[in-house]
Formats: C-alpha cells, structure tokens, sequence
C-alpha cells in the first residue's frame, strides 16, 4: 500500500474551499480530467458518486463514497467500486485554516493496484507496470487537483470580497 500527501496554500477561508471541496458535481467543471460526477446517493454526512475520468487517455469510471465531517472540514474518500488497475483508493481531503483568509489544503492518497490475474493487471499490465503507472497519475493528478481547488477558491474569494 502506498501513502502519498501533496498540500497548497489557498488564498481564500477555509470555508470557502471548502465549498468548493463538497461540490463533487462542480468537479468536472474544475478537474479537466473528470469528464462526468453522477450522484448516486447524499446526506450532510456523506456522498456516494460515480465519477467518469479521463486516465492517461482512456476514459475510466468508478464509485466513490466521500465520509463529509464539515466540523474537521476533512473528507475522507475511497472508490466502493474500483477502477480497472486498481485494487484500493482512499485518502483524505483537509481544509486547514491558516487565518482567516488562508487554507491549507491537503490530500492524501493510500492506494494499491488490483491483484494480477494471470501475471496481468486489467488484462494489460504486469504488476511492476501498474504500481508504477498509478505512482505517476496519483502524483499529476494530486498537482493538478490542488490547483483547481486553489484557483476556484482564490477566484471565489476575490468574487465574493468585491460583491
């Protein structure tokens, strides 16, 4: 099982990253690679969703349950149905506040790739092959979605000091 963790400083409250943590709808508007969010189930505590994402060029889908403590400002998530090479995801987003007008973001990953079947990940690749195709998209990935959410916060917080 791998643990990675990536953090970025927001310009923006806490309560305004967050907001835009818990719109996992909004997610393919500020993600590029996430093509779709479909809600399958929600309450103030949780959200189960099927997201469909753009992985290294081929387009993957996979159910997620999000575990929402708005107290902590921490979503904890992991995939209830996985992607094709993987054998667990889950983590952690955490909306740190700073001050008042500064956030620490920080995600987190614990993830491994699905058990081979006939020496094969997904038909395709040998363990070796996916670990490290997954190591790579996870850290991209974690690059480039702490930057949607700091963009989309910061702009938000500009929007809403000059309303």
């Amino acid at each position: 099982m791998h643990h990675t963790e990536h953090t970025v400083t927001v310009d923006a409250p806490a309560e305004v990253v967050w907001k835009v943590l818990v719109d996992v709808e909004g997610y393919a508007r500020i993600f590029p690679p996430t093509q779709e969010v479909v809600m399958l189930e929600e309450s103030p505590q949780h959200q189960i969703a099927r997201l469909t994402v753009d992985v290294n060029g081929e387009i993957q889908s996979w159910v997620s349950r999000r575990d929402i403590d708005s107290t902590r400002k921490v979503i904890a998530y992991r995939q209830l149905e996985n992607a094709p090479m993987m054998g667990y995801m889950g983590g952690e987003w955490r909306a740190l506040a700073i001050d008042d007008t500064t956030t620490q973001l920080v995600l987190t990953h614990d993830f491994k790739p699905r058990d081979p079947v006939d020496g094969k990940v997904a038909g395709k690749f040998t363990y070796a092959e996916a670990d490290e195709m997954i190591k790579a998209a996870v850290e991209r990935n974690s690059v480039a979605d702490l930057g949607a959410v700091k963009e989309q916060a910061e702009k938000t917080a500009v929007e809403g000091a000059s309303a």
